[in-house]
Formats: C-alpha cells, sequence, structure tokens
C-alpha cells in the first residue's frame, strides 16, 4: 500500500503557524507518497472565512513536490441532491482544486457528507440519488479524474448500496467513482455493520483509498493501536484482495503528530501491513 496520510492530523501544527508546505515537506522526506489536503486544514491554501480552496495556490504544490500525489477533501452533502448555487460552487471550485493539484497524477475529489440524516436518505428514491452522483462523477471524469465517496454516519448498507447502483448507472466510466474506505467510520453508522464482514465484501476496484485510524473509549484515537477496530483482520483481507492503492493515517492531530504517526505505521507493519514508501 502507499504510505499516505490525512492533514487534519496537522491541525495543531497548522494552528500554531506551521506552513503547509513545511509540514509536507517533512512528510515526503519520511516517505509518505499520498497527501489528502483536508477542507479546513489547508493553511494558506484555502480562504479562512469560507474554507473554499485557493485554486491557484494549490497548483504550485505539484510543482514543489512532484512525487507526491495530493487529492482534495472536502465536506459536501453528496447525499441530498437538492443543493443550492453556495454548494454548486463549493462542488465546482472542488473539481477545478483537484485538476490543479493532480500534477503527474489524476485529479482526485473526496467528498465526505457529513450533514444528511439516514431519515433524508431514506427519503429520497435510490434511483434518483444513484443518478445525481453519476451527474458529480461524470464531471470529474470531464477532467480524467475520479470522485470518491467516504461514508459517514448513514447506514453502511444504504450506502454501499447507492454507490453500486451509481457505478451501474455509469458504465464503462464505473472506475471513475470509487469508495474511500475507512473502517472506524463504519462504528458510528446506525445499521452497526461489523467491519470484518464489511470489507470482505468489497472489491478491490472499488476503492480509492483507505483511512487508517482507531476507535476506543467512544473516541478517536491519537495512535493507531488496539482498539474496537481489529486492523490484522482488515489488513488480511485486504492483502488477499490485491488493494495495494493509498493507506492514510488520519489520528488526531497533537503536537508530537511525528512520533504518533511513527508508532501507528510500526504497529501496523507488525500486523502485516506493508507500505510503499518510494
Amino acid at each position: 500500500m502507499i504510505l499516505g496520510l490525512v492533514s487534519n492530523c496537522w491541525h495543531q501544527q497548522l494552528a500554531e503557524g506551521i506552513s503547509l508546505e513545511k509540514l509536507i515537506s517533512r512528510a515526503a522526506e519520511s516517505g509518505y507518497r499520498a497527501i489528502e489536503l483536508r477542507q479546513t486544514c489547508l493553511g494558506r491554501f484555502e480562504d479562512p472565512q469560507t474554507f473554499l480552496p485557493r485554486t491557484k495556490a494549490l497548483a504550485d504544490l505539484p510543482q514543489a513536490f512532484p512525487e507526491l500525489r495530493f487529492e482534495l477533501a472536502l465536506a459536501f452533502p453528496f447525499l441530498n441532491p437538492f443543493g443550492d448555487a453556495s454548494l454548486d460552487r463549493l462542488f465546482e471550485t472542488g473539481v477545478a482544486a483537484s485538476q490543479a493539484l493532480s500534477g503527474r497524477f489524476h485529479p482526485h475529489l473526496r467528498l465526505v457528507d457529513l450533514d444528511t440524516s439516514a431519515e433524508r436518505l431514506t427519503a429520497v428514491p435510490l434511483p434518483d440519488l444513484a443518478a445525481h452522483l453519476a451527474r458529480l462523477t461524470r464531471r470529474l471524469i470531464q477532467t480524467g479524474g475520479w470522485l470518491s465517496l467516504e461514508h459517514a454516519r448513514q447506514p453502511w448498507g444504504g450506502f454501499l448500496a447507492l454507490v453500486l447502483e451509481a457505478r451501474q448507472l455509469l458504465g464503462e466510466d464505473a472506475p471513475g467513482l470509487r469508495i474511500c474506505y475507512d473502517p472506524a467510520n463504519l462504528l458510528m453508522a446506525s445499521d452497526t455493520p461489523e467491519p470484518t464482514e464489511v470489507v470482505r465484501g468489497l472489491a478491490p476496484e472499488t476503492l480509492s483509498m483507505l483511512h487508517l485510524k482507531q476507535f476506543r473509549d467512544q473516541e478517536f484515537q491519537q495512535l493507531v493501536g488496539p482498539g474496537e477496530i481489529d486492523w490484522r483482520r482488515q489488513i488480511s483481507v485486504l492483502k488477499s484482495s490485491g488493494y495495494t492503492g493509498p493507506a492514510l493515517f488520519e489520528i488526531a492531530s497533537h503536537a508530537r503528530i511525528w512520533e504518533h504517526l511513527d508508532q501507528s505505521r510500526i504497529y501496523l507493519e507488525g500486523l502485516g501491513a506493508s507500505f510503499n514508501r518510494q
């Protein structure tokens, strides 16, 4: 798997005034090859009031770090097809920013819906929602890119059925729509899925990335270690399925974040994980 991290790991460092460029540089020196730039944790590369990404500025990053693959992550209610003009602007800004970040890789936009409730999700017919996701995906495909969707708090079963329905509508363009798989988020789902059973049901070609974090004592942890997600089983299943894509740490920000990242990587390697750091 390709070693990576999400920029909200650096929330504390960014708040202290350390530049995103310095943090990325240290990550690159440490062997990280995939960086997910999460809205609200972009430093000077986003507007401090609206948190809209600054597309022109973001274009500097793949020039400075051509060996890294960047993708942009936005909070966006993709499960609600009845948006407004401000959401259209956010999405189009995300598309443009993903293009600016792509460098020698494909543009990649990741969305997570933190707003749409389970009740709202079931109120809209699945074919209508699937058609909405297919339209969003085709906008990324026009740029040569991918759209990734991350499950948050909604029922996992409904989320997966929706993504698979949208991929079916896309036909030969189905590879343009993929899942950001975060097993720890499954613990928030209202239908209480069993994470090991979930990962066994995921085809590797439907996955764009894996988020690495742990949940214990009713909160997300500062390290990936023992907890409610059985990472030994997760890694075993993913290796058996042939998944070799990005695996990104999304641990809680802390003053000792680099030490925590190292400890988390070593822990997962002890469970059988293999990270590509070249």
